[in-house]
């Protein structure tokens, strides 16, 4: 492999092609691509470039700038070098620089690599970004891993099956964590921050946008209990955040959230959709049948029919009514907005930053400017012929193919440079799912997805301002990014789609197990490093999950009740959550509204269940298996016992890891404060009975009855007063730990 001409910087390191193309051969895209775009001066012309908004571009370019690096103007040289400093031919953007120029250099360069290419190992030195970063050990990445996918703590069992056996030992029981329901709940919040369906999930919101002439049974629990309509309300909401469910849950490949020619359904779900009018059939078109027809978490694949009996052109999600609804059409913006969410979802792609300069109104002035205009023409040659692939479904989001066609003022429906064929218009949404399912981008958008499900981070874009002090920083942190997830991509693609490789390679990267930097960073190097730290605050429903795995019982007011932190009513939205609706965004930094929610939940978490865990054998204790509400350090001379003390220290060890997942020595300065925190809460308090300040009662922090089931407790586990004051010291441990950051975070 020739080295080029400067192959290597000064240090030794190796400059890859696009490497180079994107830091060095920067005249490409400040200067050329001006003219030299799909919709620029040059677009007739061989040589045109995608803009760096496009994902792939760098690839792109280097193909068409490979191809042009061999025409050569006989006698006169490379014409790629001839053309902008009109050395013997003519170039219609004039005289951009001279031979002397740095310009000049870097295109001289350019053509020299691509005639020679350069390949390195690794453009970007991954052991070197992260050789300082501490990072999570198999213990601490599965705890993390339990919490984030499951929502519980990991078993001892699954603690022996990785301890001391390096990072790839999770793999087996992270494939047995995702074979639990609580993992396909959490799978639903990751897509529905995505589809936003859950927005139609109460009343009969779903049901009521279906049209009775092709539905006419999804109103067939009226007059029964509330409780089945709500069943297939949700059932029916849901239809696409349960496809992407069934098809993860049965191992199928991931591209069947496009291209599953079938639906899923619950069994109340099924009615609505005409199940009792044989509307509804099993993917084989026999009977739909359920293990058990009245749960209303069971999922099954089957077909529709249409009103007349034909089967209905199953494509995946984009045929979903509920879908379609979600993100509606009209007469003007004629499937765009479908077509935007298709390429942000399936294609990571933000469409609009293809054209991030604001557009002057003065300046269209052409007739049809989404067909004629560059400024507007940069978006919609991309986003209109996905629009019109999508011409089938109404603003309803019902199957109507219209009767005359699309839009004939559009460019023609498709995908790229490829049409929908003529004699499949009717179903061209099929013939669009295929395309996508093929990309290779379709790979980047599930890893993209997952990652900010996991990590709580946005994935970074390229930056595109050189003037920005942090530009090198940023550009070396959105590298390793990329380069992590293109590299899952491909693993991805190579398994056959198969979903949960891109979970447990996502938990067992970098950016999921980084803990802390290993000395303090360098303000001047801070941005290098804002791709990575993934410690977000919690969102509700992981919070809320985790407040039940820690202590063993839910913030709510009763068993039956709804937690506080996913009831719409109490703090779910108050606490960064979403409603699907007008809050479509999460709130991933803590404001003052969100701390007192925590401190909240930290002072009533620990009254409720302190006495509770102390009414129950200390085998079965969750909290504090070494200490009893008779142990006190001190005898009644106020000598120390030390022995007592031991097991008060040990105990608080204890909760640092059960409820922080931290693992500290006896002797840890930590432990020491914590201990302090008891001891002078436990004086301060024993004075206070002494003295009749405080009472020996627990009152509302009492344990009388089991709280399940609200059953009476034996007499001799009831905990009902606190005579030494043992008990709400161990509350205000609890209220410390459970408000620390490591536990509101993760």
């Amino acid at each position: 492999m020739s080295m080029g001409l400067a192959a290597c910087e000064g240090t030794g390191k190796c400059v890859s092609n696009d490497e180079f193309f994107r830091t060095k051969a920067t005249v490409f895209m400040d200067t050329c691509v001006s003219c030299h775009n799909s919709q620029g001066a040059a677009k007739a012309t061989k040589f045109v470039l995608e803009r760096s908004a496009n994902p792939g571009y760098v690839d792109a370019n280097l193909r068409v700038l490979s191809d042009l690096a061999r025409y050569e103007v006989e006698g006169q040289g490379k014409l790629l070098l001839i053309k902008p400093t009109q050395d013997g031919v003519s170039h219609e953007g004039g005289t951009l620089f001279d031979k002397k120029s740095d310009q000049y250099k870097q295109i001289e360069e350019m053509i020299e690599r691509l005639e020679n290419p350069v390949e390195c190992e690794n453009s970007v030195d991954l052991g070197e970004y992260f050789g300082d970063v501490q990072l999570l050990d198999e213990e601490e990445t599965l705890r993390k891993a339990s919490l984030a996918l499951v929502g519980r703590l990991p078993t001892q069992d699954e603690y022996e099956q990785v301890r001391g056996l390096g990072i790839d030992s999770l793999d087996p029981v992270l494939d047995a964590m995702m074979e639990e329901d609580p993992f396909y709940t959490r799978l639903g919040e990751w897509y529905n921050d995505l589809f936003l369906t859950d927005r139609y999930v109460g009343g009969t919101a779903a049901i009521d946008l279906l049209y009775d002439e092709d539905f006419p049974t999804r109103r067939w629990f009226d007059g029964q209990a509330d409780q089945l309509a709500s069943w297939s309300n949700i059932g029916v909401a849901r239809s696409g955040v349960n496809l992407v469910k069934y098809v993860v849950r049965n191992n199928r490949p991931f591209t069947e959230v496009l291209t599953a020619d079938y639906m899923v359904f619950t069994p109340y779900s099924a009615k609505s959709f005409g199940l009792d009018i044989g509307r509804v059939t099993g993917i084989d078109g026999g009977a739909l049948n359920f293990a058990d027809a009245t749960d209303p978490d069971e999922l099954q694949a089957g077909k529709m029919k249409l009103a007349d009996g034909t089967p209905y052109p199953h494509a995946g999600i984009i045929s979903d009514t509920i879908w379609n609804i979600r993100f509606p059409t009209t007469d003007t913006n004629r499937n765009r907005h479908r077509s935007r969410m298709i390429y942000r979802f399936f294609l990571a792609t933000d469409i609009l930053r293809l054209a991030e300069r604001p557009i002057d109104p003065t300046s269209i002035a052409d007739h049809n400017p989404t067909m004629n205009n560059p400024n507007c023409a940069v978006c919609h040659e991309n986003i209109d012929p996905i629009a019109g692939a999508m011409m089938n479904f109404d603003a309803m989001g019902r199957y109507a193919p219209p009767e005359e066609g699309w839009y004939p003022d559009m460019r023609v429906p498709g995908y790229k440079d490829q049409t929908v064929p003529f004699d499949q218009f009717q179903t061209a949404h099929v013939w669009l799912a295929q395309q996508i399912a093929a990309e290779p981008l379709f790979g980047v958008a599930t890893v993209q997805t997952v990652f900010t499900g996991l990590t709580g981070q946005e994935v970074m874009y390229e930056p595109n301002d050189p003037e920005d002090p942090d530009y090198l920083g940023k550009h070396k942190a959105f590298e390793i990014q990329d380069m992590m997830i293109k590299d899952v991509a491909a693993a991805f693609d190579e398994s056959g789609y198969d979903f949960k490789l891109v979970v447990r390679e996502l938990v067992k990267s970098e950016f999921f197990r980084a803990k802390n930097a290993r000395e303090a960073i360098p303000d001047d190097k801070a941005a290098s490093y804002s791709a990575i730290g993934t410690a977000q605050f919690l969102p509700p429903e992981q919070l809320s999950r985790k407040i039940e795995a820690v202590t063993g019982y839910p913030w709510r007011q009763n068993p039956t009740s709804t937690d506080y932190l996913l009831s719409g009513n109490e703090y779910r939205i108050f606490y960064g959550g979403i409603d699907s609706d007008s809050i479509t965004e999460r709130i991933r930094e803590p404001n003052g509204i969100m701390a007192n929610i925590a401190a909240r939940m930290s002072n009533e978490m620990s009254c409720w269940v302190t006495a509770r865990d102390f009414s129950q054998l200390p085998p079965d204790r969750l909290l504090f298996p070494f200490v009893e509400p008779t142990s006190l350090p001190e005898d009644d001379n106020g000598n120390a016992i030390p022995a007592v003390i031991d097991s008060i220290k040990a105990n608080i060890q204890y909760l640092h890891h059960h409820v922080l997942g931290e693992r500290l020595e006896l002797d840890d300065p930590q432990i020491d404060r914590t201990y302090a925190l008891w001891i002078d809460i436990w004086k301060d308090g024993k004075l206070g009975v002494a003295d009749m300040t405080y009472g020996e009662s627990l009152g509302a922090c009492g344990a009388q009855n089991d709280w399940w089931t609200g059953n009476p407790l034996p007499e001799e586990r009831r905990v009902t007063s606190d005579p030494d004051y043992t008990i709400r010291a161990w509350m205000g441990v609890m209220s410390y730990l459970l408000s620390d950051y490591r536990f509101l975070h993760e």
